[in-house]
């Protein structure tokens, strides 16, 4: 087994990001868009969410798929064709919702909204699949010690990164808890968690969602 030995934090991930759709929609449902404060938090929350999917889609294209491409074999190769695709394809998608969240007053559609976000969420649900099942296993395959640490640096480095890891928690269940915060070494945890968990909280009371 190659330097990604453990895939959850992937796994993980895509299901924060789900979660994050849904909770963008319930937000966006019974928010009052004639408040400029209101409007205001909604769109800094999907901004958070935005730029999370892109840093992390932006890693792989960078870090992972390229990697292993020239080990890969033709098979697997058209896989990671197909990831590259996927991606794309979700770019097209948050660019309208960019555009939306970024134009948020009190006109605003929010039907039209909530089902552009109905449709981000079929197309990542599909493609965290897709990815989960075909394109990890060959990342695991071919990756290399230094791919895989420079992604994990690009990681850190992500905007908003101090917020990640209680936001992957936001919603989980106890064990993916438990193992996203066990991604830290306890030391670090022990000082960590609670400056990431306070800093979460004030975003999400800020944001107002």
């Amino acid at each position: 087994m190659s330097a990604m030995r453990d895939a959850s934090m992937n796994t993980n991930m895509h299901a924060a990001f789900l979660r994050e759709i849904s909770r963008l929609q319930s937000g966006l449902a019974t928010a009052d868009l004639g408040d400029a404060a209101v409007r205001a938090g909604l769109a800094r929350r999907y901004q958070f969410f935005s730029q999370a999917l892109h840093h992390h889609h932006q890693g792989e294209d960078t870090y992972l798929f390229p990697g292993v491409r020239s080990k890969a074999s033709p098979a697997e190769q058209a896989v990671l064709d197909e990831m590259d695709a996927e991606h794309e394809g979700l770019v097209d998608t948050l660019a309208v919702l960019d555009d939306q969240f970024s134009h948020l007053d009190q006109s605003t559609d929010k039907a039209a909204v909530t089902a552009r976000l109905d449709e981000l969420s079929q197309v990542l649900s599909a493609h965290a699949a897709h990815e989960e099942r075909d394109g990890v296993p060959i990342v695991q395959k071919y990756i290399s010690d230094e791919d895989f640490n420079a992604f994990m640096k690009f990681n850190r480095g992500a905007p908003d990164a101090s917020l990640i890891m209680p936001w992957m928690c936001d919603g989980a269940d106890a064990s993916v808890q438990a193992a996203t915060w066990g991604n830290l070494p306890a030391p670090v945890r022990i000082f960590l968690k609670p400056i990431m968990t306070r800093k979460y909280s004030k975003f999400t009371k800020e944001c107002g969602v």
